[in-house]
């Protein structure tokens, strides 16, 4: 009889102890969820806060690198250099060979384009879309003919050497000069010709100076 009543209470105790890891866990799961359900609500508030807090920030836009009269410095230096060659009776040689002949560039042609042998015809037509992402620019205003043929070889160099895919050239307008007509501008196009780092160029489209500037793909390395 005594070893009935022992075997119940044991099996009251083995119940007894069920119920209460069963109640246990059933509690760990309910402070689980709401931890969840806490966690949720306060990710979607941050993200509220953080849009109240930046709907009002406008992202920057990404500036191509400026490269402003690159090699300025090197271009007043082979003037100086021309210049006392040409006091001791010398004719010195343009500089890295760019010959300032015109042949296939007018003065006055307001479209510029030109490609070297392999590149299609759709690349001009890109490049006058700002299909690539123009790297660096150089602004030739200010300068003269030996200085801007100096910093324009300079920096189409420079260029090629830090992979720079696309590259913008400003020549201007002619606004300033004394007929009214850009004095660099077929110059500069007949000296790219001649550079072996060039593929193409073409006018640039308005956004990127339309007829005083010309957009440059550069032959990577």
């Amino acid at each position: 009889m005594r070893s009935n009543k022992a075997g119940l209470a044991d099996l009251k105790r083995l119940h007894a102890a069920a119920q209460a890891a069963s109640k246990a866990e059933e509690e760990r799961a309910t402070i689980q969820k709401k931890q969840q359900q806490a966690d949720i609500v306060a990710s979607a508030a941050d993200r509220q806060l953080f849009a109240r807090m930046t709907e009002a920030v406008k992202p920057l836009a990404a500036d191509p690198r400026i490269l402003h009269r690159a090699a300025s410095g090197q271009a007043r230096g082979a003037e100086l250099e021309q210049r006392r060659a040409r006091a001791a009776g010398q004719a010195p040689e343009p500089a890295l060979g760019l010959s300032d002949g015109l042949a296939g560039f007018a003065e006055d042609q307001s479209d510029l384009h030109w490609a070297a042998p392999g590149i299609g015809p759709d690349v001009q037509r890109q490049l006058r879309r700002a299909y690539w992402p123009v790297s660096a620019h150089l602004d030739l205003h200010g300068l003269n003919s030996d200085q801007a043929r100096t910093a324009l070889a300079s920096f189409v160099a420079q260029s090629q050497g830090h992979g720079a895919r696309c590259i913008r050239i400003v020549h201007g307008k002619g606004y300033g000069s004394q007929n009214g007509q850009p004095v660099l501008k077929s110059r500069v196009a007949h000296w790219l010709t001649q550079l072996p780092a060039v593929s193409a160029f073409a006018s640039a489209p308005a956004a990127h100076g339309g007829q005083g500037a010309l957009l440059v793909l550069i032959r990577l390395p």
